[in-house]
């Protein structure tokens, strides 16, 4: 397209000469690049259909990548819950980009999401990406006020390696980090008890691909695989269940060959014998993006939320 088609029109319906066009696009930068530094922040907003979104929020200072981008529900008076949106990807860093059809149907269902990015392995351990999640959260607290969010209603939510670290970021709160605490959360097919992952057979018959993840996973935990190894047992989900934490649904395929849906089952398990209000969704088909063909698994997402936060 030439520029001349492209041209934005002046008041008189002219077109504008190649001089005016320069003048009002240098016109319209220097807007934006002072709107952006008033506010202080690097951040930039953009619309969906269903949602108003501010991208390149920076929520910690441990790495300049680590960005949010906040999506927030139109035609909303009161303030809103919100879910961490935790992107799935072999423990390897992400930012977050594959996962806007999660955030963009939160929004359309009345939350917030803020779809996080997060340092992973083989240069960061298992520790650093969830002081990543963690601190998104209390990020999201220090500016609820800010952007009309209810920072007594955080969820998160994660697919994958994504489910795996917002369970960890449920069971993982205590009282003197009170800001990183979370009220509910829904893990899509994620990892809970990586022991039992790689020494349960009915888990291994499920895994072709057994060892590989073996060495995966272990790049992220950062140690050799032993069964009694404790970064192993402190990356597990299940060894940090107690009465104190909060609902939790599971999503699982059974025909789900890259993390066996028993992972579902026995973290449910583990939170049930425990007292925590947990519950669990077995699917026949969906694999592991968790996409059963009769029923969209996101709304049962949305509707754990709406119940719970």
């Amino acid at each position: 397209m030439s520029l001349r088609h492209s041209a934005p029109e002046s008041p008189e319906g002219d077109t504008p000469t190649v001089v005016e066009l320069l003048f009002t696009y240098a016109r319209r930068l220097f807007l934006v690049l002072f709107i952006t530094l008033a506010g202080g922040s690097l951040a930039s907003p953009a619309s969906a259909e269903d949602a108003r979104i501010v991208k390149r929020l920076s929520f910690s200072q441990a790495a300049a990548a680590l960005t949010l981008d906040l999506y927030l529900p139109n035609q909303t008076t009161d303030p809103v819950p919100c879910v961490i949106t935790i992107q799935g990807g072999g423990f390897r860093p992400q930012n977050g980009q594959r996962f806007k059809p999660f955030a963009e149907h939160l929004a359309r269902n009345g939350f917030a999401a803020a779809l996080i990015s997060y340092r992973g392995s083989p240069e960061h351990r298992h520790p650093d990406t969830l002081a990543d999640v963690k601190a998104s959260v209390r990020y999201i607290r220090s500016v609820a006020d800010r952007y009309g969010i209810d920072a007594d209603r955080i969820g998160a939510m994660g697919r994958s390696a994504g489910g795996t670290l917002a369970a960890l970021l449920a069971v993982t709160g205590t009282s003197d980090d009170p800001d990183s605490q979370i009220q509910a959360a829904v893990c899509f097919a994620g990892v809970f008890d990586f022991v039992g992952r790689f020494t349960r057979q009915e888990q291994l018959a499920m895994q072709p691909n057994s060892q590989t993840k073996i060495k995966t996973n272990g790049q992220w935990i950062g140690t050799a695989f032993s069964p009694r190894d404790p970064q192993w047992l402190a990356a597990s989900a299940i060894t940090h269940v107690d009465p104190g934490d909060p609902p939790i649904l599971f999503l699982h395929s059974r025909n789900d060959s890259t993390v066996p849906w028993f992972q579902s089952r026995d973290m449910h398990r583990a939170m049930t014998a425990a007292g925590v209000d947990a519950e669990i969704l077995l699917y026949e088909t969906g694999g592991h993006g968790v996409s059963p063909k009769h029923r969209n698994s996101l709304d049962d997402m949305v509707a754990f939320f709406h119940k719970h936060l």
